[in-house]
């Protein structure tokens, strides 16, 4: 969740350093181990990438224009050994930020923008891309959704979360992909308001939703004081039942479950605030919890670091149906294995989200989207 004009503005400093001149990119470089030792003085800036670090030398300069960076070969086993990275669709406008969501049924991805109408009231829109011709077309769902964020597939409706505005809280809301009826799921906690829901996944055992509630909208001014935590919970839609499922966030915002959803993802952007302000104190961290289920329920439990990234914060995260994470940075798309070692990155110069339809891959860029085709299937929804 990168919403505000002032950290946008940071974290496109980045994009200076164009990643490719053409729509299409595929130089590969190989990181290994050679960079562990840089040579004295080198120095970079918390919004800069790596391969801008500033060396008394030419070392990284042949980085600046790569497309994929290989720090483990075992990333070739996911990219292929001619993989190519191609921008696929541009605004002038922060269109493609959040949500990514496949929808089978029509071919197309869904996703929100990045909020708008900054100087007046903020809002957000909704689009569509379809996958083959890349033509994108905004989307006007039958109800208003207040500033609409992240998202998952369920159950043939695209699943939406918004941050709410004013005196209106957090909620989830569905939409048909097909004729844009749109319904409201859920927005509140036995009679408190959530704050500004962030992203969410649907369990494909047993159909429960789990989201992220950060405080981020009060922060930035469209929302009334907080009277709940920045919290993760789960919701089952069959029972109503609705209830905490991990606290202890600063800003609780991207979510995943693992392929066989023996392990949930989530990560801590505390890092950036909700006004563009950095603390380096802050996690801009992943973190591990296995869902251990009993009696029929479900808990977080030994929540233990996965991964911390070295540019940005972590965003949106995917996996494939290898187990890899594939996670949202401030400059592309970070893959680790499930082990947490870094694999590779996909370099975008700047990136919020991203999602899969099957082995195609697209990447939320705010202002562009880009597309790559992957040896590996992202995990899907029903």
């Amino acid at each position: 969740m990168r919403e505000f004009s002032s950290l946008w503005i940071l974290l496109t400093v980045a994009a200076l350093t164009v990643v490719a001149k053409s729509s299409s990119n595929t130089k590969v470089v190989e990181i290994g181990n050679r960079f562990n030792v840089l040579p004295e003085p080198f120095s970079r800036t918390l919004d800069q990438s790596f391969f801008q670090t500033e060396v008394n030398s030419k070392l990284l300069e042949h980085l600046r224009d790569a497309a994929f960076f290989v720090y483990d070969k075992r990333f070739y086993d996911i990219i292929g050994t001619q993989p190519k990275l191609t921008l696929v669709a541009e605004r002038d406008f922060p269109f493609a930020h959040e949500g990514g969501i496949y929808v089978p049924q029509t071919k197309e991805i869904m996703f929100t923008s990045g909020q708008m109408g900054l100087e007046t009231e903020p809002y957000t829109e909704i689009f569509k891309m379809n996958i083959k011709t890349f033509e994108v077309t905004k989307v006007s769902p039958s109800l208003h959704i207040p500033l609409a964020n992240g998202g998952t597939f369920h159950d043939g409706k695209a699943i939406f979360v918004s941050q709410g505005e004013g005196s209106i809280g957090g909620a989830i809301y569905s939409i048909d992909p097909v004729t844009y009826e749109a319904k409201l799921l859920l927005n509140n906690y036995f009679g408190l308001k959530f704050n500004s829901l962030n992203d969410i996944v649907v369990s494909r055992k047993d159909g429960s939703f789990w989201f992220t509630d950060p405080g981020y909208g009060y922060e930035q001014g469209f929302r009334e004081k907080p009277q709940l935590g920045d919290f993760v919970y789960r919701w089952d839609p069959k029972t109503g039942d609705v209830r905490l499922a991990a606290d202890g966030f600063i800003k609780p915002n991207g979510l995943q479950f693992s392929p066989d959803e023996k392990i949930l993802y989530i990560s801590d952007t505390g890092f950036i605030t909700g006004v563009g302000g950095i603390d380096v104190k802050q996690p801009h961290t992943i973190y591990a919890y296995d869902v251990s289920r009993h009696k029929g329920g479900a808990f977080l439990t030994n929540r233990r670091v996965f991964a911390m990234t070295d540019n940005g914060i972590p965003d949106g995260i995917k996996l494939d149906d290898k187990g890899n994470l594939f996670v949202a940075v401030g400059d592309g798309i970070n893959i680790y294995s499930p082990q947490g070692s870094l694999l590779g990155k996909i370099n975008t110069a700047l990136c919020s989200n991203l999602v899969f339809a099957k082995d195609d891959l697209f990447i939320l860029s705010d202002t562009k989207i880009y597309h790559t085709r992957l040896n590996v299937q992202g995990v899907q929804f029903d």
